[in-house]
């Protein structure tokens, strides 16, 4: 401990941050319990070592003194010491006392070597903590911890003329508790002393001072100044995280909360003032009605989020309504946006059929928000089949009909037809089907096949006169259903002079180029088809025909 004073240079101070470290603290020694000796007075600090006290005598305090003290100034005993009464922070054993006269200039600091040099462009966690005396006359703002190359030079006992990176902007009045000073620091590189003390002298107009008047511990460096205990220094590298948690997909008028995650000093704006301060609070809580994006902003880099308003799904079940018996109603959510579809029967796709009575539900999200809709099937409406019969095979070609009857309804439609009688008549083989509106309001509706299958037939003229006049110049067959079919006509020879496979295709008359005389001539055909059952058969037809000219 000693008295006289100098001069000291105004910075920003840092806020504080929460969040956890986990790197190297740079700082040896930081609370000061590793030591070579027990002091017996004041001004012992060099048994804290690698700790300087540079030209001052700041003093070391340790738990039950071990010695006597020889003067009133030499009682560094903790918690009971010339300065009053401070405990050691947490279970530590020791603490460091710093003295400023803020009347004649004089200053102590302490300076340790970092373990390591400071890289540049690394973020670094600066802390330390600092009680005032019981016995102090004066307290002080400004307590800072300077960051250097090299071991800053302190003018005799005077104000060291260096801008410390870190320094409290209040004063620190508290005698019963610790306060921390803290903030972060972005590093040049190669710093490798951290030095702590008073950086501003006893007339800098920013220095700010609360002078107790007169003291009486019996150790006069205290009873003039400004002294302070100080414990658990800390020079730590942090990995910087500046993240932006929570949900970014809104509905419109819902809230939404936006958390820092975030280890540096932050602030929130947004895009109406980026530069303005929305909240200093870890968690804001928004309610946007259009998008917008907010910002959460550091002196080491900023991380945006942008908040969108989504609309939920739009759909619609439809009223609540009685169910046909025997029916299927399907109902249907699908809309353009819907990812997610949630049924009260456990259902996830966008369509549900329903047969039974009671209250369905779906709830269908999109990639915001959801929407649910409900319908209730209250009660059953009779709804009985309508009978009009199973597929039916038919001949048409001998003039065959059908009649179809739907039986009673309010209304009904027929296809391919298009009728809407009760009745229709089937001239054609398709497939038919009828929806019958019932005077309850139900439909229903049947189909059918209806097959044409008629026995292959064949006629076969018994004469033609092949003279080029255009009547009966071609003799052939006429067949009707029968899809395989082979024609043959044989002179009185035995000579087959003409042969097809086409029930199309007819013999003119001619035989190698030539006409054929005048006079019999014998056919025979082979074909096949279905019989009235349904069963293949296949027929021949043999006969005799008459050439005339």
């Amino acid at each position: 401990m000693r008295k006289k004073v100098i001069a000291s240079y105004w910075i920003l101070i840092m806020a504080m941050i929460g969040g956890k470290l986990y790197a190297q603290n740079l700082a040896p020694n930081p609370s000061f319990e590793t030591t070579i000796g027990t002091p017996t007075a004041a001004g012992q600090w060099n048994l804290a070592q690698p700790w300087l006290g540079l030209n001052g005598t700041p003093d070391l305090y340790v738990r039950n003194q071990s010695s006597g003290a020889i003067l009133p100034c030499d009682v560094v005993n903790i918690p009971n010491n010339v300065a009053g009464y401070c405990d050691e922070r947490k279970n530590g054993k020791n603490y460091m006392g710093l003295q400023f006269d803020l009347l004649n200039g004089y200053r102590e600091y302490i300076s340790v070597p970092l373990a390591i040099p400071m890289v540049a462009g690394g973020i670094y966690q600066l802390e330390f903590y600092v009680q005032l005396a019981d016995s102090a006359r004066f307290a002080c703002n400004s307590l800072g911890m300077l960051l250097s190359n090299n071991i800053p030079t302190q003018p005799g006992t005077g104000t060291i003329l260096f801008t410390p990176q870190l320094e409290s902007s209040a004063q620190i009045v508290d005698t019963n508790n610790w306060t921390l000073v803290s903030g972060m620091y972005l590093a040049f590189g190669g710093e490798n002393y951290v030095t702590l003390g008073l950086f501003r002298d006893d007339n800098d107009p920013l220095l700010q001072k609360t002078n107790y008047g007169t003291r009486a511990s019996n150790c006069t460096s205290i009873d003039n100044s400004a002294y302070y205990f100080f414990d658990d220094i800390v020079v730590r590298k942090v990995d910087v995280t500046i993240n932006i948690l929570g949900d970014t997909i809104i509905c419109p008028t819902e809230t939404t909360t936006l958390i820092a995650d975030c280890n540096v000093p932050f602030w929130w704006s947004d895009e109406s003032a980026p530069n303005d301060t929305l909240s200093l609070d870890t968690t804001i809580q928004i309610n946007p009605t259009t998008p917008t994006t907010y910002y959460l902003n550091t002196d080491f880099g900023t991380d945006s989020v942008t908040v969108l308003i989504v609309n939920p799904p739009s759909f619609d079940l439809g009223p609540n309504t009685p169910l046909c018996e025997g029916d299927t109603i399907l109902l249907d959510a699908t809309t353009i946006d819907g990812v997610r579809y949630t049924w009260s029967t456990g259902d996830t796709l966008p369509i549900l059929g329903v047969t039974d009575t009671g209250m369905y539900y779906v709830t269908v999200e999109n990639t915001g928000c959801a929407r649910s809709d409900s319908i209730s099937f209250p009660s059953f409406l009779l709804n009985p089949p309508i009978d009009i019969g199973e597929d039916s095979l038919y001949c048409f070609f001998y003039n065959d009909s059908l009649t179809l009857d739907a039986g009673d309804a309010l209304s009904y439609l027929w296809t391919p037809t298009f009728e809407t009688s009760r009745e229709i008549t089937i001239l054609y083989p398709a497939v038919y089907s009828v929806e019958i509106t019932r005077a309850n309001g139900c439909k229903k509706s049947k189909s059918l096949e209806v097959l044409e299958i008629c026995e292959p037939t064949v006629y076969i003229p018994n004469a033609f006169t092949p003279d080029g006049d255009g009547l009966n110049d071609i003799f052939r067959p006429y067949v009707n259903n029968s899809p395989l079919f082979n024609f043959k006509i044989i002179n009185r020879r035995g000579q087959q002079i003409f042969y097809t496979e086409d029930p199309t295709e007819g013999w003119d008359g001619t035989y190698e180029g030539q006409d054929a005389p005048i006079g019999v001539y014998v056919y025979r055909i082979n074909y096949q088809g279905l019989d009235s059952e349904g069963i293949k058969v296949k027929k021949k037809k043999l006969g005799t025909f008459t050439l005339l000219r």
